[in-house]
């Protein structure tokens, strides 16, 4: 049964809404629709925190300038199996499904491709990109680097983001395995939904300005920072995510990168999306058999006690798009209120 705060909406409505508005926001129609079908996806996969919840902030940062709605997205180096793209602070989603399409591209000469992107901004869920490697037989790997919110492994102020990675690989008779994680004990957005709906956070997630745990998404937003994974090793993991994804790339990278509320500044993010064509090793079809026989191994592990079964990457995703599919979309009420505002300021009726 439906929450009393929930709202299920068709997907489709909700992507032709966001298309709408970004459209009116001075996005081309098709990068507006890839924007919004970035979000609606991410909504439909479970992954809240990166979806439609979004829209405002994006529209908020177009109407500051901070997002240049009108970026060309220039490749301005290129080599057989590696490529640059500056962004010029336009959409992230945008400057992400180049580089991973001109990724899977080069892999027709090299076997792999290799593309990063500077002066870039928010893109969104990062599986969103690497598994567009799936589609076509490759595995794909993506990253990047956002505004700090981490502090190093025995330090008490803010220098790393929360930075993720995503692994996509193609199976057989399974779904794909999607591997997609931030470095940090929990995305910043979760802690943004519970700051929205008046709820607390796991003491695990959050450290406040003096580096205690705290279960206040205000005070986790009030100089606060999230946790590391595995403490030190979730630090040394975002550090090296932002050499690949900041340093490399010629972007922002540690304190370089404007902090999440300053939205009139260029978020100045860097990616790097890679694809490895799987022909180059094996044929695809003896891969996917394997990798079968890897998630079969996974699934028929004995279940310890406290667990009803054993997950791989991606399954629940996989299971909440199937079933939200079908059901619809649940809208918070705060995020319902924030749609609703943005449609009517642009001029688009809502899908409510």
């Amino acid at each position: 049964m439906t929450e009393p705060e929930l709202t299920l909406v068709a997907h489709e409505l909700l992507a032709d809404f966001c298309a709408a508005c970004f459209e009116k926001l001075g996005l081309s129609r098709p990068d507006a629709e890839l924007t919004s079908r970035s979000l609606v996806w991410a909504s439909l996969r479970g992954t809240d925190s990166h979806g439609v919840v979004l829209a405002k902030e994006y529209a908020e940062r177009i109407r500051l300038g901070s997002i240049n709605p009108h970026s060309l997205y220039t490749v301005v180096s290129e080599g057989p199996a590696t490529a640059l793209i500056d962004a010029e602070a336009g959409v992230g989603q945008v400057a992400g499904f180049r580089a991973m399409t001109k990724a899977v591209e080069k892999t027709s000469h090299a076997g792999v491709g290799i593309v990063g992107v500077k002066n870039s901004s928010h893109f969104g869920a990062a599986a969103f990109y690497s598994m567009m490697a799936v589609e076509h037989d490759m595995i794909g790997f993506t990253t990047t680097n956002a505004p700090p919110t981490m502090a190093p492994w025995g330090g008490k102020a803010r220098r790393l983001g929360n930075n993720p990675l995503s692994v996509a690989v193609p199976a057989g008779k399974y779904p794909p395995l999607v591997l997609d994680m931030a470095t940090g004990a929990s995305a910043w957005g979760k802690i943004f939904i519970a700051q929205q709906q008046g709820r607390k956070i796991p003491l695990t997630w959050a450290l406040d300005k003096n580096g205690q745990p705290t279960d206040d998404p205000n005070v986790a937003f009030d100089g606060g920072f999230i946790q590391p994974i595995g403490e030190y090793k979730g630090y040394g993991l975002s550090l090296m995510l932002d050499v690949l994804a900041g340093v490399l790339t010629g972007s922002g990278f540690s304190i370089h990168i404007p902090a999440w509320n300053d939205k009139d500044q260029p978020q100045q993010c860097g990616h790097l999306m890679a694809a490895i064509r799987i022909s180059c090793f094996m044929p695809v079809e003896t891969f996917r058999a394997r990798i079968d026989e890897l998630i079969r191994l996974m699934k028929d592990c004995p279940i310890a006690p406290g667990s009803d079964r054993v997950l791989v990457p991606g399954e629940i995703e996989f299971e909440t798009e199937e079933q939200r599919r079908a059901r619809g979309i649940p809208i918070h009420s705060a995020v319902k209120q924030d749609l609703v505002k943005l449609g009517e300021e642009l001029g688009v009726a809502p899908p409510f």
